[in-house]
């Protein structure tokens, strides 16, 4: 790493995606120094890429803020976000070091948007969801609402066909999924039972059925496109929504520390992410729609990466532009720092 190259320091750097979005960095000549808690996985994980490494935890405010001395950025992989978010966000504003990190997760959104005038305050950078699902969802939310800027109510939807997840994943889907569902309505987030709200229609071939969830991009989306209200659904099949009244009462046991502590230590021990054939089989489709007060609708669906491989150049493009010092100081959503045309870069086909 030379002495004028600014240093990205990638934190979780061992876990499933950040795996993924090493590659990526080092793919486009930048080389990020490792770091995180688990120190015999990071000094392999930097042996193997020829890469500097740094082994810390988030307990020690004062060992955190050391361990950012120099960085430029900080890419965090860590989550679920929830449990790391507010100590290396607080440390990188104290030590003038950009923020970025991967997470889907609504409180850590709120958490980037309320220290949005502090970050502007010491110069640097918050931007919270770096990769699937924020990066192609709050785009195709941005592009939705440039075709009709006087849309009121925003839809979106996720399609994951035979894809599998990662234990990180499984890990942070388990917080909320035992926890209370979010739409927005009037600009506010408000609680909806998960699965509420369900959609089911098809359009040129393409059907979706899915229900709603308390994923990411309604937060973020009404940051981006000041669109008062919003749901996201999850695709499932339809016998999957007719049970899900069933399903997700099962849930409701999830809130119980016992129960999630097995189920949480089971993904742990048990769950690994998808290799690359998986991977390249694997088919994710988005789709918006958006709606005006006079009931005229437009919509958009599109055929992108899979998940992981759009995390992993997504993250990389992102830390990328934020290293270049191309983005003024604030918080910002993917669309809001790179523009709804960031989206073209993920993009395999569009469907309609």
């Amino acid at each position: 790493m030379g002495n004028s190259e600014p240093v990205l320091m990638i934190y979780g750097a061992n876990g499933y995606s950040a795996g993924l979005i090493i590659e990526e960095h080092i793919k486009l000549n930048i080389h990020p120094l490792l770091a995180g808690r688990n120190e015999e996985g990071i000094r392999a994980l930097a042996g193997r890429h020829g890469l500097e490494y740094k082994v810390f935890d988030l307990l020690d405010e004062s060992v955190i803020e050391n361990s950012l001395e120099g960085v430029h950025t900080l890419l965090n992989c860590a989550g679920p976000f929830k449990y790391t978010a507010k100590e290396l966000m607080e440390a990188c504003l104290k030590m003038k070091v950009n923020y970025l990190d991967i997470t889907g997760e609504m409180p850590v959104m709120h958490m980037a948007f309320s220290l949005g005038r502090k970050a502007k305050e010491r110069g640097i950078v918050l931007m919270p969801g770096v990769g699937f699902d924020i990066i192609p969802s709050d785009c195709l939310a941005k592009r939705l609402s440039e075709k009709m800027p006087d849309a009121v109510h925003l839809s979106l939807g996720f399609m994951n066909k035979r894809g599998k997840i990662s234990r990180g994943t499984l890990l942070t889907t388990l917080e909320f999924l035992g926890g209370t569902g979010k739409i927005r309505r009037e600009g506010k987030v408000i609680d909806s039972k998960i699965g509420e709200y369900k959609i089911s229609f098809k359009r040129d071939g393409f059907s979706f059925s899915g229900i709603s969830i308390p994923w990411g991009d309604v937060y973020s989306s009404f940051h981006s496109t000041g669109i008062p209200d919003s749901e996201v659904y999850l695709s499932l099949p339809e016998w999957i929504i007719r049970l899900s009244p069933v399903l997700l009462l099962t849930l409701k046991f999830l809130k119980f520390g016992g129960i999630k502590k097995i189920v949480s230590d089971y993904i742990s021990k048990n769950v690994t992410g998808p290799n690359e054939r998986e991977r390249r089989s694997a088919e994710t489709i988005i789709w918006g729609r958006v709606e005006s007060r006079d009931g005229k609708i437009y919509e958009e669906a599109y055929k992108v990466m899979e998940g992981y491989d759009l995390t992993g150049l997504g993250a990389a493009l992102s830390s990328q532009k934020i290293l270049n010092n191309a983005i003024l100081p604030g918080t910002y959503t993917p669309s809001m720092a790179f523009g709804s045309g960031f989206l073209e870069r993920f993009i395999k086909e569009k469907i309609f």
